[in-house]
């Protein structure tokens, strides 16, 4: 019923992860590997490979650095799936996508997860966001690409994004695609998964992101059922901010000075926010200050551009 699918560094999945699998399942499944051993496949090519192998009518897209904590998640997961609304699950996520391009954990993000450092540097934390919330699945937007799973029907209606490079973006692509053509994706509660690795951010990750925001830009801002009244008259307020930290990221990063000015000014003019144009008379001393000192927030306490 389930056909598992992933992406290997090596040229076959570990033992470890192939006999959780086995032993907690608990339902007919697939295990469809793809070796990328060699580099051969972006996360978004390796993905839409193996759902072309793949024989049953949902589908599971998980890391290799996990193992499963919950008996019988395959039969969880399936009864999730068989909701006709459903478009994306996971295990965490965001409800709010403003026009400019930020990651899934903004605001109160839903998060249901275990998370351990391989290199031992950090403790094992079960993080759980809402801190209180009793119910099995909670309404998403955005999620992580720890793990999807979908039915394949919406996979069909969907499909990874070959044009994003890498391994970076794929999710949020996709889960907002879900999103836009009327499905209702959820991070769900019932199941527990550790993830032995923390997310790394590079120069490809901000391209790609960007390219993600620019793709779907017609449809944004989307904006989910657990955003308040309250968080919802502060969007403008919230692009202006965040529109500051990508900026900062783009430097950081490497992006030349071209590449950064033009995609700040693309974003600012998105939101046609006054404030944040008069800024932009200013950032090239900024980026200048960004490369030069690193991390000079205390020289630019009131110049953000």
């Amino acid at each position: 019923m389930l056909s598992i699918i992933i992406c290997c560094r090596n040229k076959s999945l570990s033992h470890e992860l192939s006999d959780n699998i086995k032993n907690t399942v608990g339902v007919s499944y697939e295990i469809i590997s793809i070796d990328n051993s060699k580099n051969t496949y972006s996360i978004c090519s390796a993905y839409n490979a193996g759902f072309a192998k793949s024989k049953y009518p949902y589908l599971c897209f998980v890391h290799e650095d996990i193992l499963f904590h919950t008996q019988n998640w395959g039969q969880k997961l399936i009864s999730h799936l068989k909701l006709d609304e459903a478009g994306i699950i996971g295990l965490a996520g965001g409800d709010l996508v403003t026009r400019i391009p930020t990651s899934w954990d903004r605001l109160i993000p839903s998060i249901n997860i275990i998370q351990s450092d391989k290199n031992g540097k950090k403790p094992t934390q079960k993080i759980k966001c809402p801190e209180n919330f009793d119910q099995l699945r909670r309404c998403a937007i955005l999620l992580d690409g720890v793990i999807l799973c979908m039915r394949k029907k919406v996979m069909e209606e969907t499909m990874f994004n070959e044009t994003l490079k890498g391994f970076h973006g794929y999710d949020l692509d996709i889960s907002m695609h879900s999103t836009i053509i009327g499905y209702i994706n959820y991070v769900i509660y019932d199941i527990e998964l550790e993830h032995f690795s923390r997310g790394k951010t590079n120069a490809i990750y901000y391209e790609n992101l960007i390219s993600v925001f620019k793709r779907w830009e017609m449809h944004l801002p989307l904006i989910g059922k657990s955003i308040s009244e309250k968080e919802l008259n502060q969007i403008k307020d919230f692009e202006e901010k965040w529109l500051y930290k990508l900026t900062k990221k783009m430097i950081r990063k490497g992006f030349s000075t071209k590449k950064i000015i033009q995609e700040t000014s693309y974003f600012a003019n998105k939101i046609n926010s006054e404030k944040t144009i008069n800024k932009l008379k200013y950032i090239r001393l900024y980026i200048f200050l960004v490369r030069l000192f690193n991390k000079p927030h205390y020289l630019l306490k009131s110049r953000q551009y």
